[in-house]
């Protein structure tokens, strides 16, 4: 039965051609992409535009999707974000961020994480959570506003009320200290965050 196949497996489905294959995916992901865009774009029907625009990017890449062997979710959540970002922008007459924000068209799964990182993260989401919720206020909102509002830093400055150079500070220190944190996360089960 497709519902019981691993997101992976009905990739390498739609990579065949397989349209059941797309819509259990669709089924197993669309609310949580959908909440995601509502947030990232405010308006609902731009976020359902925006979803459509994000399977049929996946049904159109399915084939190299799964030749490179990345995580479907991750995959999913990161275009849907860049997706929604570009939007975002485009209505408020914002030129959209290069390739999304992120990543190199065509390069994709050479940066995107793999199924057994996903999966780790994902058990161990709770702690980084908590490491999240330990940043302050100001690296927080920073981050918030450059990961789900798509803002440049200039942008981000300017919404906060603060000076360009310490918002390039917050965002790199706010960045390093989740990847320290990250590090104990993905290493043990007992990170001590």
């Amino acid at each position: 039965m497709l519902s019981e196949q691993s997101a992976e497996e009905l990739l390498g489905r739609i990579a065949e051609g397989n349209e059941s294959a797309l819509v259990t995916l669709y089924e197993r992901f669309a609310p949580s992409l959908l909440a995601l865009l509502h947030r990232i774009v405010g308006e609902r029907e731009e976020a359902e535009l925006a979803l459509q625009d994000v399977f049929l990017r996946l049904w159109n890449q399915a084939s190299r999707l799964h030749r490179e062997g990345a995580s479907v979710s991750a995959w999913l959540a990161i275009t849907a974000r860049n997706l929604g970002v570009d939007r975002l922008r485009a209505g408020q007459n914002l030129a959209p961020l290069p390739h999304g924000g992120c990543a190199v068209p065509g390069k994709t799964a050479s940066w995107c994480p793999r199924v057994a990182q996903v999966t780790l993260l994902d058990e161990r989401s709770d702690l980084l959570k908590k490491a999240i919720k330990q940043l302050p206020t100001q690296q927080r909102r920073a981050l918030e506003l450059a990961v789900l509002d798509g803002c440049t830093e200039p942008e981000i400055a300017h919404k906060l009320g603060e000076p360009l150079g310490r918002v390039k500070s917050e965002l790199r220190a706010a960045l390093s200290f989740l990847r320290h944190r990250l590090r104990a996360v993905m290493g043990t089960w007992a990170a001590n965050i």
